[in-house]
């Protein structure tokens, strides 16, 4: 029985283990912005864009989908032991990059492209937009 129950606390503490906190580096987010607003030149840019906020562990990069849809993630690198500060390609403004481990992600919906050191997708805060203010928040 003692054998049993010390393999059990053993098998316990492995998955306690693997089971790695999947977004260790995000913070608390709640700003709204007037997206229409000339101090956002580069989020109307051709009616879709992005910009960058203060906020959240390392910044908020917010990207206009359409002129309704919006998306905002925590500028964080989600590859593991990275945890680097992104950025917005400059020369391809569809990939958010990371210039510690060159990860890059799609601004789509956050997720990794192929051949990244990152496999998970990146922090997505909430976002609202009630045709004249965009809510960022965080969806919890």
């Amino acid at each position: 029985m003692n054998k049993f129950l010390a393999s059990l606390f053993g098998i316990s503490l492995l998955l306690l283990y693997s089971c790695e906190d999947q977004y260790p580096d995000y913070a608390y987010v709640n700003f709204y912005i007037e997206p229409e607003s000339a101090e956002y030149f580069n989020l109307n840019y051709g009616g879709r864009g992005w910009e960058y906020f203060e906020g959240g562990a390392r910044g908020v990069i917010v990207f206009r989908r359409s002129w309704d849809n919006f998306v905002a993630f925590e500028r964080t690198c989600v590859a593991k032991d990275c945890h680097g500060r992104l950025e917005v390609d400059e020369t391809n403004d569809v990939l958010i990059c990371c210039p510690k481990c060159n990860s890059k992600y799609i601004y789509y919906d956050g997720s990794p492209l192929e051949g990244s050191k990152a496999r998970n997708l990146l922090y997505t805060y909430c976002t609202f937009f009630d045709g004249y203010y965009l809510w960022v928040n965080n969806c919890n």
